[in-house]
């Protein structure tokens, strides 16, 4: 499966009056070898916090384009679109189980970071985070996009980052009731819920 790569920073006025700064700062690594998609948007909860998500079809293409002589002009052009300086962005990567566009193509994208507990294992964690996205996709929520999904972050042992779309986060919400409370709480004995937040993304290229 590809590689995910998402960030995430302050957005500046800049970018909240000008959403199309995203594509200019792609066009850069739109090109590179490898690349498959950009999604960019604002979390729902503050609308101010930007996400940004570029799909690789693997680590050794995205390590070849940051490689790439040209990569530092990316930076330059991402100063104007956050607060403070892109050198101290965190990037994170992340190896879905399955295809995460319909997840990200829709409306709004549920983001949610999970660390496995002590002693638990990941086996655990998908034994029941696959048969709760049966139930989810064949109660027939409201507002709902199927199919989510999860993945493994790179290089952090136990993180994991469950994704799925929405209309709404208030559909997303909604869904929250006596079908999916028993799978929830199962979930919670497992990991802790590290962050759970929605992003209204776009497709940038």
């Amino acid at each position: 499966m590809p590689v995910i790569e998402i960030t995430s920073f302050e957005a500046s006025e800049a970018l909240l009056v000008n959403p199309s700064l995203y594509s200019m700062v792609l066009d850069i690594v739109s090109t590179a070898e490898g690349f498959i998609s950009a999604y960019g948007g604002l979390q729902v909860e503050d609308r101010k916090t930007a996400y940004l998500s570029l799909t690789w079809e693997s680590m050794e293409c995205y390590k070849r384009a940051v490689a790439n002589p040209r990569y530092p002009e990316m930076a330059t052009k991402l100063s104007a679109a956050i607060v403070g300086n892109p050198d101290t962005l965190d990037y994170n990567f992340v190896e879905f189980r399955k295809d995460h566009t319909p997840s990200f193509d829709a409306p709004v994208t549920e983001l949610c970071t999970m660390q496995l507990r002590e002693g638990r294992k990941a086996e655990e964690l998908e034994a029941v985070l696959e048969p709760m996205h049966n139930v989810i996709a064949a109660a027939g929520f409201s507002g709902f996009h199927p199919p989510p999904t999860y993945g493994d972050f790179v290089g952090k042992s136990g993180l994991f980052l469950v994704t799925s779309g929405w209309d709404s986060a208030k559909d997303h919400h909604a869904a929250r009731n006596n079908t999916t409370k028993p799978w929830v709480d199962k979930i919670h004995e497992t990991v802790e819920v590290v962050s759970l937040v929605h992003v209204d993304f776009h497709k940038c290229t």
